[in-house]
């Protein structure tokens, strides 16, 4: 049986992703000066729309069916456990090599939080879902 809590965390999935792929489907050049990026021409654009408007497009419809009940919610949670997971285990590499947070954006450094917040709610609700 699905719980509120899934559906909850599901719902705050999509419009996260929902927000990311607006803010960088419309201002892609603001998006990136965000993450101390800068586009410098149109492949740069491109990227900005394929890894963040595409990839976050993709990542709201998957836990939208999860939500409708078209597919196991597990998916969805895993899914969200294996991004969450990964960008927060490439960030605490990054945070080593560089010896800290020195020179990172507010943005940045905003998402250590919400990465570590996604992947443990991610992981709770698979856990509520699977008892």
């Amino acid at each position: 049986m699905a719980s509120k809590f899934g559906s909850i965390i599901l719902v705050v999935a999509i419009l996260f992703c929902l927000l990311t792929t607006v803010s960088a489907g419309v201002r892609p050049a603001r998006f990136a000066e965000q993450l101390g990026m800068k586009i410098v021409n149109a492949g740069g654009t491109n990227e900005i729309y394929a890894q963040y408007a595409g990839f976050f497009l993709a990542v709201a419809i998957v836990c939208l069916i999860a939500l409708l009940g078209q597919i196991p919610r597990a998916v969805a949670y895993i899914m969200l456990v294996a991004i969450f997971g990964g960008l927060l285990a490439r960030r605490a590499f990054s945070l080593i090599a560089n010896g800290g947070a020195a020179g990172f954006t507010p943005m940045i450094v905003a998402l250590y939080a919400i990465d570590a917040i996604g992947l443990l709610v991610a992981a709770t609700a698979y856990a509520i879902d699977r008892a």
